[in-house]
């Protein structure tokens, strides 16, 4: 098993984020190999953790490659703060 573990504070999310956030959430759902994912937010330090958990690192590279990922992690100063 493999997990990806995305460790971020947010900044102000807008309709694009979310949009691009449902799309990302499909896709990974989607995909052969997914097994799961966890969030949790750290109420004090306002910190997100999202972990991915896949079966092969093959899925995990799928998501990785995915348009909607890449396009994320482009903007994704525009919504997170590390």
């Amino acid at each position: 098993m493999y997990s990806s573990t995305f460790i971020f504070a947010k900044k102000q999310f807008d309709e694009e984020f979310h949009q691009l956030d449902m799309v990302i959430a499909e896709a990974a759902k989607s995909m052969p190999g997914y097994l799961g994912e966890e969030s949790w937010e750290n109420v004090t330090s306002g910190q997100i953790s999202n972990v991915y958990y896949w079966e092969s690192i093959e899925a995990l590279q799928g998501l990785m490659q995915h348009p909607a990922h890449l396009q994320a992690k482009a903007d994704q100063s525009k919504w997170l703060n590390g």
